[in-house]
């Protein structure tokens, strides 16, 4: 077992050090990349200073620069200014707009709303004529139908000639 867990131990060691190696964590001794003196094959100084101390950035150089010719301290407030006013005018324009077409928009909703209310009318009305044409037309052809029948009881509605014969049966039926 013990053999076993040697035999591993080394296995895994070998397998960590080609790992480091093949990341590049570590540098062999003697690699011309990190010797003192390398340029990169360019003939150059080498790529890495011989000092263990890598400065990473240089210090920057003066930021401030002097105002150029012309410049005045109340310029920026007064482009800020500028700028604003630009901006305020630019929303004005947007809310404008937004709301003209807000106004168009309810015009032809009104519009439109007319044009349905007048459409309904019209079928109303149409529907009424059409109501008095058959109601007319109905009356005539009772007109026309009670000129060809024979006149009529007026309590039964029945023509005159039945109404007098069924009181004439009707008196032979019972006498007074």
């Amino acid at each position: 077992m013990q053999q076993f867990l040697q035999k591993n131990i080394a296995r895994l060691g070998l397998a960590l050090g080609a790992a480091v190696l093949a990341t590049g964590c570590v540098a062999i001794p003697g690699d011309p990349y990190y010797d003192a003196g390398y340029s990169g094959g360019y003939g150059g100084p080498a790529y890495y200073p011989t000092t263990s101390a890598v400065t990473v950035y240089e210090q920057p150089g003066v930021i401030y620069t002097a105002p150029p010719p012309g410049w005045r301290a109340e310029a920026w407030r007064e482009h800020q200014w500028r700028e604003s006013r630009e901006r305020d005018r630019q929303r004005e324009l947007q809310r404008n707009e937004r709301e003209r077409r807000d106004w168009e928009r309810q015009r032809e909703a009104e519009r439109r709303d007319m044009d349905r209310r007048r459409d309904a009318q019209q079928r109303d009305i149409e529907r009424q004529r059409e109501a008095q044409r058959r109601e007319a037309e109905r009356r005539r052809e009772a007109d026309r139908e009670q000129a060809h029948r024979p006149p009529r009881d007026h309590r039964s509605g029945r023509s005159l000639e039945d109404a007098l014969r069924d009181d004439a049966v009707r008196r032979q039926q019972w006498p007074r």
